[in-house]
């Protein structure tokens, strides 16, 4: 009798550990719940490129926010998803979405997939497109 008790404590504290390992990788219920916007074309950057995703001292807008700064983007509302590599390879996807009407901008980063990095799932309200290139006016959702 006290091996079936250990055997089934065992069994469900390994499913319990299971379950929380998962759980992080899971993508909030604020992305999976999201209202579908028109999709920008997504962005791959290589290995070792530049990334436009973050940088002060770009000039002009890349061509993903251009596509959140554009008139259909501001009538409809958009989002572009952007894949780029960590320095070991592996890769984050960054969701930005405009809603209709402008305003600011929603992105969700999925790190799920990077050995050395979170691993986890990060919800941020940034004031405008602009604030995209340094993050500076961003903010935990």
């Amino acid at each position: 009798m006290l091996v079936v008790a250990l055997m089934l404590f065992a069994g469900s504290m390994l499913v319990w550990v299971i379950w929380q390992l998962t759980a992080s990788g899971r993508p909030p219920q604020a992305f999976t719940d999201r209202e579908p916007y028109p999709r920008c074309p997504p962005v791959t950057v290589a290995q070792g490129q530049a990334s436009e995703q973050v940088s002060g001292q770009q000039t002009t807008a890349a061509p993903w926010e251009a596509c959140l700064l554009s008139a259909h983007a501001q009538r409809d509302g958009a989002e572009v998803r952007v894949t780029s590599p960590t320095t070991e390879g592996d890769p984050i996807t960054t969701y930005y979405r405009r809603a209709p009407g402008g305003g600011g901008v929603e992105v969700f980063i999925d790190a799920t997939a990077d050995s050395f990095g979170s691993g986890e799932w990060e919800h941020l309200q940034c004031a405008d497109v602009a604030a995209l290139r340094t993050f500076e006016d961003c903010r935990p959702a």
